[in-house]
């Protein structure tokens, strides 16, 4: 029992000793990051940052300059993932410049989401307006959060109007469409009725000739047969006239030629 509570006591004695040290390599960890951060030195700040934040990993003082750094690094994710760590702080400061950070990181990602031509950037825009809206609730008197809000509202703004813009081109270009394929089909359905009508006038002038021919050949028939009966009747004329020359000749007596006596022979 006795080594027992003595051995807790020289982990606990181990352990207070341990903790001043901690602190000052932590304190010196973040100084230097701090001076590197300040030179524009991001990525060696960043490391110093997340080395300290493994002797202190709850340290939120730690966690907002990691953030920062990785925001200047662009690693917006990440950013938005160390900020989010502090948002538990009860220190009302640390806790509006965290809401104001994370508001820069979604700012960013709508700024690249716009430029890439995505129709979610705007939300991002209304994401990042809020996290302003919250800093300023608890530092109402932070210019930063002000200006960078009303250039937010300003930005969705914009995409709205390009939206509606957008919206009324294609309600343009559709209705355009739609006229142009209106057109289109009234085009075929006059083409079809030309077509038609040229049809039926082909079928008509047809139909006329072969009348025509009927007709040709009907009067060319009528005529051979009158002229057949009018050679009928010629000839019928021809063999009146014919016999009415031999029934005069039959009612009028014939003259008998005078006869001559022969001389009688002289013997």
């Amino acid at each position: 029992m006795n080594s027992q509570l003595f051995f807790l006591f020289l982990v606990f004695i181990i352990t207070a000793m341990a903790a001043p040290c901690h602190s000052d390599e932590i304190y010196s960890k973040n100084r230097k990051a701090n001076e590197l951060y300040k030179q524009g030195k991001f990525k060696e700040a960043q490391k110093l940052y997340e080395d300290a934040l493994l002797l202190s990993p709850s340290n939120n003082s730690l966690k907002m300059n990691n953030g920062s750094a990785l925001y200047k690094m662009g690693k917006y994710d990440k950013a938005e993932e160390a900020y989010n760590g502090t948002l538990s702080n009860e220190n009302k400061k640390v806790l509006a410049d965290a809401h104001y950070n994370l508001g820069n990181i979604l700012f960013k990602n709508a700024e690249q989401l716009q430029q890439q031509g995505d129709p979610s950037a705007q939300e991002k825009f209304k994401a990042a307006l809020q996290q302003y809206i919250q800093s300023l609730d608890i530092n109402p008197d932070d210019m930063d959060a002000k200006w960078n809000l009303q250039l937010t509202h300003q930005k969705i703004k914009e995409l709205e109007q390009q939206q509606q813009q957008q919206q009324n081109n294609k309600d343009n270009k559709d209705n355009k469409n739609d006229q142009q394929k209106n057109d289109q089909n009234n085009q075929q359905n006059n083409d079809d009725k030309k077509q038609d009508e040229k049809q039926e006038q082909q079928e008509q002038n047809e139909q006329d000739q072969k009348q025509q021919q009927q007709q040709q050949q009907q009067q060319s028939e009528m005529k051979e047969s009158q002229d057949q009966k009018d050679m009928k009747k010629e000839d019928a004329r021809r063999l009146i006239e014919l016999y009415a020359d031999d029934a005069d000749s039959l009612n009028k007596p014939d003259k008998k030629a005078a006869r001559r006596k022969q001389p009688e022979q002289d013997w």
